[in-house]
């Protein structure tokens, strides 16, 4: 008789950077439909808006996971700092971003902010169906040889 195998581990080096890249292709995906939708409604100024937004918000994303990579691999015990601090820093660029953009009255403002606030979680929310909610990694899940 033999044992049971186990399945193998995923790798999970980069998991950050996979999953902000994945959201950046998502976000690429959605992007013209949006802007087009939004354009045809509102105008080339909301169509501007909502590709600028969606810039920002992968690019938000796109930073996030290089500094909590970083962190990860620096010293873990790094990771809730630069996790927390990261996120305040970059909220308040993101602010000033949003002040400029208002007070250059570039892009339709109010679809700029919709777009912002759903894009973020709307991106999320659909990054949802290929992220695990377990704790552990999918490799490490019991199969049935554990029953």
């Amino acid at each position: 008789m033999t044992a049971p195998t186990t399945p193998a581990v995923p790798d999970v080096d980069r998991i950050e950077s996979r999953i902000a890249v994945d959201l950046a292709k998502r976000a690429a995906l959605a992007a013209p439909v949006v802007m087009v939708g939004v354009g045809l409604w509102r105008g080339l100024d909301a169509a501007g808006a909502v590709g600028l937004a969606l810039a920002l918000i992968v690019a938000n994303f796109l930073v996030a996971a290089a500094a909590l990579g970083w962190a990860a691999r620096r010293n873990p015990n790094l990771l809730m700092g630069v996790a927390l601090f990261g996120f305040l820093g970059r909220l308040a660029l993101i602010t000033a971003i949003g002040v400029g953009i208002k007070a250059l009255n570039i892009v339709d403002w109010p679809v700029f902010c919709i777009t912002l606030v759903v894009g973020y979680f709307g991106l999320l929310c659909w990054e949802l169906r290929s992220v695990s909610l377990s704790l552990a990694s999918p490799g490490l899940k019991p199969g049935r040889h554990w029953e």
